[in-house]
């Protein structure tokens, strides 16, 4: 008996001290577990998505791509697919399946390595949110401790929450939501059988099971988990295997941010990040709408692709963008389908006079000689420019007759820019930065600092009206000569056309972009005074001085020139560019609403009428020429700089203003036709006619102060019955020009001195 107590004694000194070894490790491993009661402020980083005005999805914003989602909205097969394929006990364990562990470690152990995983549902939710990815028999252990003090302190309901908004499921999807977005484009509350189960497969190993990458592994686990499903008593046999005859039928919702409005999408990120942090952008899932408007976006990017393409064939056929032995197949030829906006590698198997013929896609088209006269130059035969064995591109198309013809294109080297904004308001309405984000993320339209060549003329001859000029004030345009910095060289200013016209009105001088009228003006004016104004207009700058201003010789913008002619149909006032309507935080709680910035008074309305009316000439009559034809009024302002390296063409209804600029990113020429009115106007036009569809056509509102008056174009005076070449102009009131002066009549003087000396001087206004 006395051995018997002994023994028990011994037992139970071994037992304190196995516990109290056991205390002693596990202490430093169970000391600083986190806290579950933060799982209930489960707060994950969550999508930022960015809208248009018209409610349409244009960009997500994220590190992880996730968007929570309430598990009590799910259909029931949603939930119940991820418990058999991940933890089919889960409502009847407390947080550990002591079967699934010792039946994972006996596979385990009879393969002789890790072939399957005890973890319930509740221990991922605690690797994933509490502890740290590393795997060790320390993490294992915590993991356990946590997923049972996890079920003491949550709902199964929770945990399961929990669980199918965090977990990773392949192609950057974090939860059940974001994965239904991007595997199928839909809701994972619209989730069939099918698709849950698929998706409930992806868990173990979302690369493995991946349906693009490998539609028939995933298509064995889905086929699993249907029949878990059915062994479960979830869904019948008959259930599975009907699901288990459904292609995968993936249809997956992209980021919108490159395919829709990248560079827009772009500047709104960065701006964006500015104002909130990065944190908060990119973690937060703030819910951001734009001033964009998704129909002008999608028109200014369809017209500037359009118009940088044909610009490019103007400079001239580039030649093959590879060679082949004429007798075999290129390796890319067939690797893209032909169709539209799709530019394809195509072996040319054949040319000759009436044109030549190309493999594509695995199929051969005829090209008629007749579609190639861009490619083929003057005193050349096409089969002198296209040979066999040539890899050219070609774009497909619909024939007249409903098949597929192909057209012979090639990737443009030059590039342009388009932006659109509301005058009214500041609103940037749409903003394309160039030919094709995915080749160059350099936004040319907010980035790009170029010269603007003639496109400054109207806010300088708005800072000349303000100062006592009128359309009628007559200046010489003749020959004129001034030092420059180097002693041995002169600058001659000089007319695009090498001509000079003499006494021109300022309003001609505007309508058909006479450059020495205008250096005239400004050195009447003075640099210093016509800077100021540059300023007010909003052009950043440095503002480079000297009288080379006249010919736009300073660096700008697309949008910051866009914004500075919006004083004009906006009565003088100025606004700065506004992208951000309302920005909203992950609860849909307004963090700001931004309202329209009140304009600041630039010109008088006046003035700001006057240019308009001398602009809507630019376009009559002038060198805006080819943007005729909008059907509505319209004014505007070529530009076009030295030797052809930059074309621009900023104009305006009462309600848009929209600027183009088009160019090569290394300033190399344009060819010397390629002005502003060639190689820009038509490109404005095209988007503006899709633009002003839906809007109501106007006049520009005449500001009080106003008055009308025919002009003598030659004199600058009110045109009489002997005046030949006259124009209709508008007039600050008490500015319009006496009639000419008859012997008969008493002297009269004009409210500007006319320009009366020799051809050769300076202009006599001062």
């Amino acid at each position: 008996m006395r051995v018997l107590a002994l023994l028990g004694l011994g037992f139970l000194v071994l037992l304190a001290l196995g516990v109290g070894l056991g205390v002693w490790i596990l202490r430093p491993v169970l000391s600083d577990l986190p806290p579950v009661e933060s799982l209930r402020n489960y707060r994950p980083p969550v999508v930022t998505t960015v809208w248009t005005r018209d409610g349409q999805l244009m960009a997500e914003l994220f590190e992880e791509r996730r968007k929570v989602v309430d598990v009590s909205t799910l259909p029931q097969h949603v939930f119940q697919a991820f418990l058999a394929a991940e933890d089919s006990q889960f409502f009847q364990h407390e947080g550990l399946d002591w079967k699934g562990i010792l039946r994972a470690a006996w596979a385990n152990l009879r393969q002789g390595r890790v072939v399957q995983g005890g973890s319930t549902i509740t221990q991922q939710v605690a690797k994933s949110l509490l502890l740290s990815p590393e795997r060790s028999y320390r993490r294992k252990l915590r993991e356990a401790v946590l997923a049972l003090r996890i079920e003491k302190n949550l709902s199964k309901r929770e945990i399961l929450h929990l669980y199918l908004n965090q977990i990773y499921l392949g192609h950057g999807a974090y939860g059940v939501e974001s994965a239904s977005e991007v595997y199928f484009g839909i809701s994972s509350r619209k989730l069939s059988l099918a698709q849950a189960a698929l998706l409930a497969g992806l868990p173990q190993a979302p690369s493995r099971y991946d349906p693009h990458q490998n539609p028939e592994r995933a298509l064995e686990r889905r086929h699993y988990v249907l029949q878990q499903m059915a062994q479960g008593g979830w869904i019948t046999r008959k259930e599975a295997a009907q699901a288990s005859e459904e292609p995968l039928g993936l249809s997956g919702q992209k980021n919108p941010f490159l395919s829709f409005s990248p560079y827009f999408s772009e500047t709104v990120r960065q701006a964006l990040e500015n104002r909130y942090g990065r944190e908060a952008v990119l973690r937060g899932g703030l819910r951001v709408v734009t001033t964009m408007d998704a129909r002008l976006q999608g028109a200014a990017q369809k017209t500037l692709r359009r118009g940088v393409e044909a610009l490019d064939r103007r400079q001239g056929y580039r030649g093959p963008v590879a060679r082949v032995d004429p007798g075999s197949t290129d390796p890319e030829e067939a690797s893209r389908p032909l169709g539209p906006g799709k530019n394809v590698r195509a072996v040319v198997r054949k040319s000759g006079s009436d044109g030549i013929v190309v493999r594509a896609a695995g199929m051969e088209f005829a090209l008629p000689s007749g579609e190639l006269g861009w490619a083929v130059p003057r005193g050349r035969r096409v089969e002198e420019v296209f040979r066999p064995g040539d890899v050219v591109l070609c774009e497909g198309e619909e024939s007249k007759g409903g098949g597929l013809r192909a057209r012979l294109v090639q990737e443009p080297e030059v590039e342009g820019a388009l932006v659109c904004l509301d005058p009214g308001t500041g609103e940037v309405l749409a903003s394309v930065g160039g030919y094709d984000y995915g080749r160059s993320q350099f936004n040319r339209a907010v980035q790009a600092e170029r010269q603007p060549g003639s496109a400054i003329k109207p806010l300088i001859y708005a800072a000349a009206i303000e100062k006592g000029y009128t359309p009628a004030t007559v200046i010489y345009d003749a020959p004129v000569v001034y030092d420059s910095a180097d002693p041995d060289e002169k600058w001659k200013p000089k007319n695009f056309s090498d001509q000079f016209y003499g006494p021109t009105t300022l309003r001609d001088a505007l309508v058909f972009s006479r450059n020495i009228v205008t250096v005239k003006i400004l050195e009447d004016i003075g640099i210093p005074y016509a800077t100021g104004y540059l300023e007010t207009f909003g052009l950043r700058g440095p503002i480079t001085p000297g009288l080379s201003l006249a010919l736009g010789a300073t660096g700008v913008d697309l949008l910051e020139l866009a914004a500075a002619y919006s004083v004009f149909p906006a009565g003088g006032l100025r606004r700065d560019p506004v992208l951000l309507l309302r920005v909203e935080d992950r609860d849909g709680q307004p963090l700001e609403v931004f309202a329209p910035p009140t304009g600041k008074p630039v010109l008088r309305p006046e003035t700001a009428y006057v240019l308009t009316h001398m602009m809507e000439s630019v376009i009559e009559e002038g060198t805006g020429r080819a943007a005729r034809g909008l059907g509505r009024p319209c004014a505007g302002k070529t530009g076009t700089t030295n030797e052809n390296r930059d074309a621009w063409f900023i104009g305006f209804t009462p309600d848009l203003v929209a600027a183009v600029w088009t160019g090569y990113d290394d300033s190399r020429n344009l060819a010397k036709a390629e002005t502003g009115g060639k190689a820009a106007a038509p490109i404005w036009l095209e988007f503006m006619r899709e633009a002003v569809q839906g809007r109501p056509a106007g006049d520009f509102p005449v500001p009080a102060g106003i008055e009308f008056a025919k002009v003598d174009a030659e004199k600058g005076k009110l045109a009489d019955t002997s005046s030949k070449n006259t124009f209709t102009a508008a007039f600050r009131a008490g500015t319009v020009p006496p009639q000419e002066r008859r012997a008969t009549q008493a002297p009269a003087t004009s409210h500007v001195p006319v320009d009366t000396r020799d051809p050769g001087s300076l202009n006599a206004l001062r």
